[in-house]
């Protein structure tokens, strides 16, 4: 009797290698499932694998992008908040001073002068804050706070004024003290870098500057005369009327600071308008680049699931083959 029915090696290395090339079919359509994506992607682009790495490597870089200028955009978000305060603080106190030396107001002068020296501190606090790791009003110093002791500037202003012959000598002996190289402020008091900080980079090879340093003159010349009106109280060779001079000068030079800083807030508020943008485009790029690289690598996830379902249903079937083989003999095959 002939037992060519009989299941032999051969049979059993055909069934595995079917069983085998099913299992990797079936595992490779669970990846495309969830992934979204063909696993073979140079089958799937006909070859074409660089055009492929051209699209992702667009991608990444509009992604790169947006984050470093998200983070210069809250950068200069904090420095035009700071710019912000600043001309109010120096449009308020101004103003105040003003009108309580035209008045003849000694009890508002005073009050001034107090609030001058406290406003002082706050102004401090915010020309040294830092937002993503740097400080903003720094220069190139970004990881070091610009401005020293607000004490150290009062006891400097103080001592000048008190040293005056006049007012006159107390604006010679201020300006050298605020606008010189080598005055006290530059030596003494602002402590950030020499040079601008690190531009923004609005794409290869296009950068904006979008940072104001601590020592910039509008800023030098509102620290100038809050310090000074702090110090109403010191007289130079003991006249009144040329305290008053010095008070009065201090008092519409913060009123001339204010404007010089709506300036640069104008400057910089174009630089967040050029910064936004460029996010708004990176951002559309991103969305195309990410359109067409899908349209040629993504993995229809319903057909992928139906192709694994089938997979899987011929698996199971190839596996009760199996079974069925592996309970079969010589002596139940003759039955």
């Amino acid at each position: 009797m002939s037992a060519n029915g009989v299941p032999d090696v051969l049979t059993y290395s055909r069934l595995a290698r079917v069983v085998n090339e099913l299992k990797q079919q079936a595992d490779t359509s669970r990846t495309e499932t969830v992934t979204g994506q063909y696993a073979d992607i140079t089958s799937a682009v006909k070859g074409d694998i660089g055009g492929v790495h051209l699209i992702q490597k667009a991608i990444d870089d509009a992604k790169i992008f947006q984050q470093n200028l998200s983070l210069a955009a809250n950068r200069a978000s904090g420095t035009q908040a700071v710019l912000g305060n600043l001309t109010s603080e120096s449009t308020r106190i101004g103003t105040s001073g003003l009108a309580s030396l035209a008045g003849d107001n000694s009890v508002g002068i005073e009050a001034v002068s107090v609030d001058a020296k406290s406003t002082l501190y706050t102004i401090f606090a915010s020309l040294n804050t830092t937002a993503g790791g740097r400080a903003l009003f720094a220069g190139d110093a970004t990881d070091t706070p610009p401005l020293g002791s607000v004490d150290d500037l009062l006891a400097d202003v103080k001592a000048i004024i008190e040293g005056a012959v006049d007012a006159a000598d107390a604006a010679t002996q201020l300006d050298l003290y605020f606008n010189d190289p080598a005055g006290g402020f530059e030596t003494t008091i602002y402590k950030g870098g020499a040079g601008d900080a690190p531009p923004v980079e609005l794409a290869s090879g296009i950068r904006i500057s979008a940072s104001v340093k601590a020592n910039a003159q509008p800023i030098k010349d509102m620290i100038r005369s809050f310090a000074v009106l702090a110090n109403y109280e010191s007289l130079p060779s003991g006249s009144a009327v040329e305290r008053d001079k010095i008070a009065n000068a201090a008092a519409s030079l913060a009123l001339t600071a204010e404007t010089n800083i709506t300036g640069m807030r104008a400057v910089l508020g174009v630089a967040e308008g050029r910064i936004a943008d460029r996010q708004t485009q990176y951002e559309a790029e991103e969305i195309a680049m990410t359109g067409l690289y899908n349209s040629k690598v993504a993995r229809d996830p319903y057909e992928a699931a139906a192709q694994l379902q089938l997979y899987e249903t011929q698996l199971e079937a190839s596996y009760l083959l199996t079974s069925r083989l592996s309970t079969l003999s010589l002596a139940n095959y003759l039955r």
